[in-house]
């Protein structure tokens, strides 16, 4: 295999849409993990969390966080706090939540927001609260490990594990993919978004780096997509364990109690917060002499400050058209012509960002000899070339721009064919490049004659074209769509190397044809 190659293949691996680890390989070495972590001599029932159960606790905490890889002496195993709900969220904590006489943990996860880390309580997934929520109804103290049983805890990660008699013959995961397993998933899970990816996987771990400043999300959305998809995680390993040989190798010794269950029990019924739909809010158990009452604390707010509401960019693109429609007229005049012309050009440039989502400083104009009958083009973009689908809606704003041409060709005998698809005029008729500074000027012009008080460039039209994408519901995109529509890749991935099946282009095609539909742009009436 090539350098090359191998580089490619690297890349989809990493990529979302990859292959998920083979899940029965997974669920035996959590079999051999539950195994080793049983007691050799059943502990005395005294009513105590004996060592097992907090080590068997910790384990959990820690394969579901995915810091099992990084604990390699004592000083890495963090220390689980255990707090009420009327207490501040902070890192490695645990909380009980008891809504609708449902009892929910609840940990802590860092948002990373534009005010710095802000830690959210995130709930565990359907198939691990069972476990935690016993435990700490029994008791919220004496769950810190001990020096001995740090050391004991290291050395049962580190020496070699041993697989059980019972699973002789049989394909398990190595330890580190075991221990990476829900990062794992999250990276390669194509309907998680990247704003959740970020959380669980760290910047450091994202594919495409800046990918998550296209895209704005609230916590409460970010939470409800976490717990679906942890939860989607486990459902994989529990469905490959119900066989009646390997079901009850998952059953676990509850901490005090004398009783085993599943460590993959799911919970049925949910409480009322998490079954609302789109999102999960956070709470915060506000104590009074007489009463105790979740109150729900605000959202906040995730990734790109740079979005446009729908509406506005709705009226915005509505107002460009009124705008037009006064310039053109049945006969025209060269100052006419040329006014018309100039703001076809922009407009045409808008239309271009915000149906195809092209940076606008590195391309707001096709080149004529990179155009392919109007329907497909290729840009450079940072250095790279891309290709670009032209949606329908565009391809009927480039033909009006076509027709301009004619006419300028008629009134303005120094007018010379340009390379370029759209252009301005001077005064001589000579085609002119629009630059970013003349197209920033007219957005900023138009924009503020409908919203006075508003700021606005045209590159707040890319985030606005991510956005749609992430949020598209028909068709439904993966992770890997938004980043091929954006045009982020990594080495490997540029031209030449993003090809798709036919359906898969079918789908990004669909999507960037619905765009004009969605923004309500005025049909064409030229030529009719």
């Amino acid at each position: 295999m090539s350098k090359l190659s191998a580089i490619k293949r690297q890349a989809r691996q990493r990529n979302s849409g990859g292959v998920y680890p083979e899940p029965m390989s997974v669920a035996l070495t959590l079999l051999t993990a539950l195994h080793r972590l049983k007691p050799r001599v059943q502990p005395a029932s005294d009513g105590k969390i004996n060592s097992y159960d907090r080590q068997r606790f910790y384990f959990t905490y820690l394969w579901l966080t995915g810091e099992l890889a990084d604990c390699r002496t004592t000083n890495d195993i963090p220390t689980i706090n255990i707090l009420t709900g009327s207490e501040p969220c902070r890192a490695n904590s645990l909380r009980r939540v008891r809504m609708n006489n449902i009892s929910w943990v609840e940990y802590a996860l860092a948002h990373d927001t534009h005010h710095g880390i802000k830690w959210q309580w995130q709930p565990l997934p359907n198939g691990l609260n069972a476990y935690f929520s016993h435990a700490l109804t029994q008791t919220t103290e004496h769950w810190g490990l001990s020096i001995q049983e740090k050391e004991a805890f290291i050395h049962g990660l580190t020496k070699k594990w041993r697989t059980p008699s019972s699973l002789l013959g049989r394909h398990r995961i190595r330890r580190d993919g075991f221990f990476s397993y829900f990062k794992t998933l999250a990276n390669l899970d194509s309907g998680l978004s990247t704003l959740s990816k970020r959380m669980l996987l760290g910047e450091e771990g994202l594919h495409h780096h800046s990918a998550s400043a296209y895209q704005y999300q609230d916590s409460e959305q970010l939470r409800y997509e976490i717990f679906h998809a942890q939860t989607r995680y486990l459902d994989r390993l529990r469905q490959v364990l119900m066989t009646p040989e390997l079901e009850p190798m998952l059953n676990v010794s509850l901490p005090i109690s004398a009783n085993e269950r599943s460590l993959l029990h799911k919970n049925d019924p949910l409480p009322a917060y998490l079954s609302e739909s789109g999102r999960i809010a956070e709470f915060h158990l506000d104590l009074t002499k007489a009463t105790k009452t979740y109150i729900k604390t605000p959202p906040l707010p995730i990734g790109s400050q740079r979005m446009l509401e729908v509406d506005k960019v709705r009226y915005f693109f509505r107002h460009i058209h009124q705008q037009a429609q006064q310039l053109t007229h049945p006969q025209h005049t060269i100052t006419t012509l040329r006014e018309l012309v100039n703001f076809r050009a922009n407009e045409l440039a808008l239309l271009f960002i915000v149906l195809t989502g092209v940076r606008p400083t590195h391309a707001i104009t096709l080149e004529q000899a990179c155009c392919f009958n109007f329907q497909h083009a290729i840009v450079s973009d940072k250095g790279r070339w891309r290709s670009v689908t032209l949606p329908n809606y565009l391809q009927q704003a480039i033909l009006r721009f076509e027709q301009l041409k004619h006419q300028l060709n008629q009134l303005f005998p120094m007018y010379t064919p340009s390379a370029l698809l759209w252009f301005q005029v001077n005064e001589l008729g000579e085609p002119v490049p629009l630059t970013a500074k003349a197209l920033r000027h007219f957005m900023m012009q138009h924009w503020s004659q409908c919203y006075p008080n508003d700021r606005v460039v045209p590159y707040q039209l890319r985030h606005f074209f991510a956005q749609h994408a992430r949020a598209a519901l028909d068709p439904v995109l993966s992770t890997q769509d938004v980043d091929q529509l954006m045009g982020h890749s990594s080495f490997g991935e540029h031209l030449g190397s993003d090809m798709h099946f036919p359906a898969s282009q079918k789908k990004l095609t669909k999507h960037l044809n619905g765009i004009s539909d969605f923004l309500q742009l005025p049909p064409f009436t030229e030529g009719k």
